[in-house]
């Protein structure tokens, strides 16, 4: 019996081998295979926990920066105000001197420079507080995930203390300054007496906005640093140094100048949007002989007919008639713009407002708008995970 089972085993040995080698493979490729499929979900486990911590993270970034920007916004209004007043012009014009011609032209300029400095500052502190809030917020990302401390508490406040120059030292009044020239040169020349359509108000600001942006030396677009940031960091920390260097490459950055020169043709558009609606508000108190006027000056109108324009089609009734007042094609002298433009930026910030002015459009609309938004988030996905 034990020889036929020796004699079996030896007969079939290559077989047994063979199978044993097949079972203890399959075994341990078994097992190898649950060890990597283990491994992998501890990986995308891993990963998912990190993606959702860095959302969060950047979700609070971006609610920390919105808040900053509004806040900042306030003051940043307030210095283009003051550097851009015209309080001691209509105290002057209300004695109705003897230069009072003059004083209109000082109020045209003062009046289209204020107003093109809104549009531009507003877009600039926009961008220039989501560029810093962002590489900050990855910085300090960084920091958590290694669990270092290279962050502190003075070195945030240091950095973040860079944009101060913009609004309390030279930035706004530089910027001012400027347009103030390229203000002159498109407008000093254009009578006060000059009828003036929505269509041409469209193109006077892209004539300006056109002639401010010529100059590659004070550009307010491609040279947004000149004006944000201080020439040089006052301290000597390299942490500091080489984020405030990294801060001056973004903001000179393709993408940067991009999203500003965006956000200004859109904000010229807004100031349209706000002449408009207060000629609509102006014409509702002509007298029925001016709006006969109006109304002679005018083609036809259709109810769906189009308009060149981008603002709407506002229309205003006659007191006499069922007729329509199409806004896009009322003529009004430079003289009543001059005051339209003064109103809507005679006033800072003020989100309780209702209608809100010009600042307050600017700037909630460039703290909303996508491309500003998609700006920040690459920033932050660069430096967090850098």
């Amino acid at each position: 019996m034990l020889s036929r089972l020796q004699d079996f085993l030896s007969r079939h040995r290559r077989k047994f081998i063979v199978t044993g080698v097949l079972v203890g493979g399959t075994i341990y490729a078994a097992r190898y295979a649950q060890r990597r499929f283990v491994e992998f979900q501890e990986r995308q486990a891993r990963e998912f926990f990190e993606r959702s911590r860095r959302m969060h993270h950047f979700e609070s970034t971006e609610k920390t920066c919105n808040q900053v920007i509004l806040g900042m916004g306030e003051e940043m209004c307030q210095a283009v105000l003051k550097e851009c007043s015209t309080d001691e012009l209509l105290e002057q014009l209300r004695q109705n001197p003897k230069n009072k011609l003059e004083l209109w032209e000082d109020m045209k300029i003062v009046s289209f420079t204020r107003l093109a400095t809104f549009v531009y500052a507003s877009s600039m502190l926009v961008i220039a507080l989501r560029v810093q809030l962002n590489l900050l917020g990855g910085y300090i990302y960084r920091d958590i995930m290694t669990e270092q401390k290279q962050i502190t508490d003075e070195l945030k406040q240091q950095y973040l203390s860079l944009i101060r120059h913009f609004i309390t030292e030279s930035g706004i009044r530089d910027l001012a300054r400027y347009i103030r020239t390229q203000v002159i040169a498109v407008v000093k020349s254009m009578p006060l007496t000059r009828q003036l359509s929505l269509n041409d108000m469209e193109q006077l600001f892209w004539s300006l906005q056109m002639s401010i942006n010529a100059d590659p030396r004070r550009d307010p677009n491609s040279r947004m640093s000149k004006y944000l940031m201080p020439s040089q960091n006052p301290n000597h920390s390299p942490l500091l140094q080489q984020m405030f260097n990294e801060t001056l490459d973004l903001l000179e950055s393709e993408d940067a100048i991009g999203v500003c020169s965006h956000n200004v043709s859109r904000g010229f558009v807004l100031a349209c949007d706000a002449i408009a609606e207060s000629m609509g508000e102006t014409l509702q108190h002509l007298s029925p002989a001016e709006l006969k006027k109006q109304q002679e000056n005018q083609q036809p109108l259709k109810f769906n007919q189009a308009s060149g324009s981008s603002t709407p089609n506002m229309t205003s009734p006659t007191p006499e008639n069922n007729n329509l007042l199409n806004i896009n094609t009322v003529l009004m002298a430079l003289a009543k713009v001059i005051p339209i433009i003064s109103g809507i930026t005679s006033r800072g910030y003020d989100s309780a407002a209702r209608p809100q002015n010009l600042p307050t459009q600017l700037l909630t609309f460039y703290v909303v708008a996508e491309k500003t938004k998609t700006l920040g988030a690459n920033v932050y996905e660069t430096f967090s995970s850098a």
